[in-house]
């Protein structure tokens, strides 16, 4: 069950972070949810609500097979040392495939943002390609500056210069 896609296919997006339900974590221990449960609330200040997830009402109506807890990365984490030594080899084996996995979704965030931008740019282009797009500003044409359009910067003596020079 370790490998990222399985993972990925598991976690579920909970408040703004990824977790996985207890069953999965479970199910990689070889445990029994009941004594995940048991750990995290015998550990209170180990693990707190932005670690293990428990889900409300509300959450639970919109998951399918809802569970009680949801666990983020670091509170898989937190696991290590409290469940047995053979359960916590499989734990170590989950944390990479955890953290994999939200490589993975963190890449499609930036793609979904680049392929935006992207569309908007190609929108953009489109728009000057049918001609709906801003006009031109003013054109300059090719010629003689009259003096009034000389840089202010320039003085007088120079403007004047600029000025007479012209045929």
């Amino acid at each position: 069950m370790s490998a990222p896609v399985e993972v990925l296919s598991r976690l579920l997006w909970i408040r703004d972070a990824a977790a996985l339900p207890d069953a999965v974590v479970a199910d990689q221990l070889q445990t029994e949810v009941k004594v995940l449960a048991a750990l995290v609330q015998a550990h209170p200040e180990r693990f707190s609500e932005s670690l293990v997830f428990r889900l409300n009402a509300e959450e639970r109506q919109r998951i399918p097979e809802a569970p009680v807890l949801a666990f983020t990365e670091a509170g898989a984490a937190l696991l290590v040392g409290l469940v047995q030594p053979q359960a916590e080899a499989a734990l170590l084996k989950l944390l990479p495939a955890f953290a994999e996995a939200r490589h993975v979704l963190t890449a499609q965030v930036e793609l979904a943002a680049r392929i935006g931008l992207l569309e908007q740019k190609m929108d953009l282009v489109l728009k000057t390609l049918q001609g709906e797009g801003e006009a031109d500003p003013q054109e300059r044409p090719i010629g003689f500056v009259l003096p009034e359009q000389l840089p202010h910067a320039l003085k007088a003596s120079q403007r004047t210069k600029k000025a007479g020079s012209r045929p």
